[in-house]
């Protein structure tokens, strides 16, 4: 991965940990142990195994492959996967399961996930937390 590519990255995540605090009030963290053993990008909320993206363009096919990661990263904390990403000049989206306890299709098959605004994925973060 080129230095560029990694920079964007870092500052993907960043961008989105403001975003989330800013509609939610959570303070999320990047996962600086993630190069070295696997995992997800942010962490900070209980239930949610965040995979961070932000490239030039978003299609079907990168999301399928970014849903499939985040699925398997999820398992592996016993979490539930999401995918949070931006496309250059486009809002953030979230790629999140869909029903949340699907028993029609596994998870890892993206017609299972459903792709929503940030505004929206945090809603459903507040409500959760309000819930407990």
């Amino acid at each position: 991965m080129s230095a560029k590519s990694r920079n964007k990255g870092a500052s993907g995540e960043r961008e989105l940990i403001k975003a989330i605090y800013d509609l939610t009030g959570i303070e999320l963290t990047r996962n600086f142990s993630q190069a070295s053993a696997g995992g997800h990008d942010l962490i900070g909320l209980d239930d949610w195994a965040i995979e961070c993206k932000r490239y030039a363009m978003a299609d079907q096919s990168a999301k399928k492959m970014w849903w499939r990661q985040a699925v398997a990263q999820a398992r592996r904390v016993d979490k539930k996967p999401v995918v949070c990403y931006r496309a250059d000049r486009q809002p953030w989206r979230c790629i999140v399961p869909y029903p949340e306890h699907a028993t029609l299709f596994d998870w890892e098959d993206f017609r299972c996930a459903a792709d929503i605004d940030l505004e929206l994925f945090c809603g459903t973060i507040r409500e959760e937390i309000e819930n407990y």
